[in-house]
């Protein structure tokens, strides 16, 4: 394995953690504005926002997004690697 296939497999894993961040930030977000749509009074007894209830909602709903979808995709990636430099070490040894 030369070093310009490390760099692009490295800057593709990582593309793919953006992308998948990115998206569950905005299925986050959609998901906090639907709650707070169907049921305002919850938003208001968790976070207890003074207005703009379905803003404060989806953008706490893109926060929470963020965390989940970077840790998802991190490990995705992570286990990507790893079955990635197995396969290579059994390659070597056959």
């Amino acid at each position: 394995m030369n070093q310009e296939n490390t760099i692009g497999i490295a800057v593709r894993f990582f593309i793919i953690v953006l992308a998948g961040t990115i998206c569950s930030a905005i299925i986050g977000g959609v998901f906090g504005a639907l709650v707070a749509k169907i049921s305002p009074e919850l938003i208001e007894s968790l976070f207890n926002p003074k207005n703009h209830i379905t803003r404060y909602a989806a953008a706490v709903g893109m926060i929470w997004g963020l965390f989940i979808g970077a840790s998802v995709s991190g490990f995705a990636c992570f286990l990507a690697t790893i079955i990635k430099i197995l396969r290579l070490r059994f390659e070597k040894k056959s």
